[in-house]
């Protein structure tokens, strides 16, 4: 077996690599959202601006038999990496994911990380059931869980549509008249993007990172544009809608869900909502998934579900989720070995 690192130009590594991918998605977790065969392909060449990304793909025979994918912040957290591996389910129990992991602790150590990640899914409550293969493995090499998130799938039409009007009305009147409701679809128009950028900026301070030792990281507006840019690569749509409070003119509040740019594609996803610490407790989060919803439906229709995590402990917003329909599918987890300097 070889281990040989991914050239975006070459074409049968590339289709090798989401071949084991589709693999296994198919034999670990089909009832969740299928790789997209055009936006892997896309951002292998167009990676995270504020990320080194590195792919690499084991080779046996010839045969593309397993991929690793690896992340390396290059802005903030510099001590941090993580990792995901797809082995093929016809090539498994041979050593092939242990020497991925190998390669990937390696490749982090030697530019200078000392907190290091794997994720994979588990079991919750009544959803799907997972095997277990893949926390036990991550645990024999030394990782152990430091987040745990929740998996959840909602139809676009989980509400029937006088439930949805009377919980948009309560946001509404909760939210009051000071706050404007904006909404657009692609990048986020030029006026805003440095008062999306300041609300980007707290996104680590307030989401849950359970054990995982992650500092905020300053989004300016070049980077929040090199983001746009990235998703319009990739084929990626935004369909985002934000608060804007009047008597700052500053965006305090904002939701998005990702959509790929494929009509064939039923599936889409549920990006991060944030509420600024100084403007909750006037339902802004429920109030903008509500008419982002709307925007989603109103404008692709070919959506038929939009899929989100929350960390198990974000009680504030999973009961947003539960509140529009969203339901267990499964959970995952992010298993961390730390290294000395």
């Amino acid at each position: 077996m070889e281990i040989i690192e991914l050239d975006p130009a070459d074409g049968d590594l590339v289709s090798g690599a989401f071949d084991v991918m589709r693999a296994t998605h198919a034999a670990d977790h089909p009832e969740n959202p299928a790789p997209h065969r055009a936006s892997f392909v896309a951002g292998l060449s167009y990676p995270p601006p504020d990320e080194d990304e590195a792919h690499f793909v084991a080779v046996a025979d010839g045969q593309v038999v397993a991929v690793l994918g690896i992340g390396l912040p290059n802005r903030a957290n510099l001590h941090f990496g993580w990792a995901w591996i797809n082995v093929h389910p016809d090539h498994r129990r041979q050593g092939i994911g242990s020497a991925l992991v190998d390669h990937f602790i390696a490749y982090a150590r030697e530019r200078g990380r000392t907190e290091l990640t794997l994720d994979t899914h588990l079991t919750w409550e009544d959803g799907v059931e997972r095997s277990k293969a893949g926390q036990l493995f991550a645990e024999k090499h030394g990782f152990k869980l430091a987040l745990q998130w929740i998996n959840r799938r909602c139809a676009v039409d989980a509400l029937d549509a006088d439930t949805e009007q009377a919980l948009l009305e309560k946001a509404q009147a909760a939210a009051g008249d000071d706050y404007e409701i904006i909404s657009w679809i692609g990048r986020t128009p030029e006026e805003l993007v440095e008062t999306m950028a300041r609300i980007d900026s707290t996104i680590l301070a307030e989401v849950p990172l359970g054990e995982l030792e992650l500092e905020p990281e300053t989004i300016d507006a070049e980077l929040k544009n090199a983001r746009s840019d990235r998703n319009e690569a990739m084929g990626l749509k935004l369909v985002q809608t934000v608060a804007r409070y009047r008597g700052t003119g500053e965006v305090v509040a904002n939701t998005c869900v990702f959509i790929h740019d494929d009509g064939e594609f039923p599936d889409a996803y549920q990006g991060i909502t944030i509420v600024d610490k100084d403007h909750r407790g006037h339902r802004l989060g429920l109030l903008l998934k509500i008419v982002n919803l709307r925007l989603v439906r109103e404008n692709f229709p070919h959506i038929r579900a939009i899929w989100t995590d929350n960390a198990d402990v974000n009680a504030p917003m999973i009961d947003i989720n539960v509140t529009l329909g969203y339901e267990i599918v499964d959970a995952g987890g992010e298993f961390q070995r730390k290294f000395q300097d």
